[in-house]
């Protein structure tokens, strides 16, 4: 018996030594994804200089958001980064431009634009729900039930100079303890010189992603933190949340014929799974490539009014105020490998975000239409059914008689007494209509039951399949 209860005891130990080692096993592992691998927030790439490594590293971002205004063929693009964990002696963050350095402007913001407003699709389909809720009751008896369950669902400097053979810059600012060059090459090896010289050696696989881009009409923009210290000082800025943060920020303005933006430098981040958060002014349709498709998600969003602040009067061209701004937000969370191209943004919107805004803002013509059709085709569905026999009412009448239905089913069945469903001889029906007797005909009832019936289920499908559309 005491050997039993020491062999039961010896178990339950082993047991327990074993559920705490995965218990630890599983919280070491969950640490270090949430350190090294959900803080990483990027596009275009940043490179830090760690001292006691005495090498140049990748930074883990904290977070990366771009905003882009496209106008007149003319792309102004904010680029924000926030490296608040930004640790070592020195910085430098870079990223390609499809346009010729003659042509491209260059400046270095504090913060970043703030947007808010309601979702488009998600609008459509509370618009579309409530539209037929309300055409519904047309039939009077479904108030009692459509009220229930509303109620249950309601619970810089100018002027370009050579620094060395091959490479031209054509801009350079200094503020807020950061710099930023916009410089043009004619060869890697003029690109990888500069920025020795500026005290940065390149990883082999950041050098082969800008390889692609050397040679082509592409600029590159090149920003560095040359004072950790004194760029903290001056970038510091207050999250919603009042947390102090750093954020670097770069705007530039170039022609395009489609809307740009960086996603290949990415790239080097290898496996990890890098969020990607863009917002364009106006409602576009983004070229999201097969590597990235299901990875990507697409928002449509309408903001009633947006009150520009001054530092950013320039990337909104003088406005101060818009009513009704229009934006895409454009979330990509492919892991970085399959950043292969960059992304190019048709300023269009597709034909369905057309559509559903069109219903939106016109939800009382949009509401009279699908009435009108949903009546007439019920009318002339009931018709067809119960009067298929002896039929002497065209189809155009029998579609035309469900806008009685506007009278709501009490009107649709009194006006339906007078309708005429059976043929009589000539001389009869004259006598009758001059004595002022209507002809019963029983089929009627029937016909009402059915249009009320076919009313509801229309209604449903047609709620349905614009739901599933939009």
């Amino acid at each position: 018996m005491i050997q039993t209860n020491r062999t039961y005891l010896n178990n339950l130990r082993l047991n327990l030594i074993m559920k705490s080692k995965i218990f630890i096993i599983t919280a070491l592992f969950l640490l270090f994804y949430l350190t090294f691998f959900q803080s990483v927030f990027a596009d275009g790439m940043i490179h830090i200089y760690d001292p006691d490594m005495y090498r140049w590293d990748l930074l883990n971002e904290n977070q990366q958001l771009s905003v882009i205004n496209y106008e007149n063929g003319f792309q102004k693009m904010i680029l924000s980064v926030d490296v608040t964990e930004l640790r070592g002696e020195k910085a430098v963050w870079l990223f390609p431009v499809p346009a010729k350095p003659d042509k491209t402007v260059i400046d270095v913001i504090k913060g970043f634009p703030k947007f808010w407003g309601y979702d488009v699709k998600e609008k459509t389909d509370d618009t579309i729900s409530g539209t037929f809720s309300v055409i519904r009751l047309s039939q009077v008896y479904t108030f009692p039930f459509l009220f229930l369950f509303s109620s249950i669902s309601s619970l810089s400097s100018s002027g370009a100079r050579n620094l060395e053979e091959g490479i031209t810059i054509h801009e350079h600012i200094e503020k807020m303890g950061l710099t930023t060059e916009l410089v043009s090459v004619k060869e890697s090896d003029a690109l990888y010189n500069y920025l020795t010289n500026k005290g940065l050696d390149l990883p082999s696989g950041s050098k082969s992603i800008l390889d692609e881009y050397i040679g082509k009409d592409y600029s590159f923009v090149v920003s560095w933190i040359s004072d950790v210290a004194k760029f903290k000082q001056e970038s510091s800025n207050q999250d919603i949340y009042g947390r102090t943060i750093n954020t670097v920020g770069v705007s530039i303005t170039f022609p395009t014929n489609k809307i740009y933006f960086p996603l290949k430098p990415t790239s080097v981040y290898g496996s990890s799974e890098i969020p990607i958060l863009i917002y364009v002014i106006g409602h576009v349709t983004p070229n999201l490539y097969q590597e990235i498709k299901q990875e990507s998600q697409i928002n449509y969003f309408v903001q009633d009014y947006y009150t520009v602040s001054p530092e950013f009067s320039s990337f909104f061209n003088g406005k101060t105020r818009i009513n009704e701004l229009e934006y895409t937000k454009i979330k990509i969370n492919a892991p970085s490998k399959y950043l292969r191209e960059d992304l190019w943004i048709k300023n269009s919107a597709p034909i369905n975000i057309t559509l559903a805004d069109f219903i939106n803002r016109n939800t009382l013509i949009c509401g009279l239409i699908f009435f009108v059709l949903t009546s007439c085709l019920a009318s002339l569905f009931s018709g067809l059914v119960v009067f298929r026999k002896d039929k002497i009412i065209s189809n155009q009448k029998l579609a035309l008689f469900g806008l009685w239905n506007f009278l709501t089913l009490i009107g649709f069945a009194i006006a339906s007494v007078f309708l005429r469903t059976k043929k009589l001889k000539p001389e009869l029906e004259q006598q009758l209509k001059s004595e002022g007797i209507i002809v019963w005909d029983g089929r009627k009832i029937l016909f009402v039951f059915l249009f009320t019936i076919f009313f509801l289920i229309i209604t449903f499908v047609f709620q349905i399949v614009l739901q599933y559309i939009f």
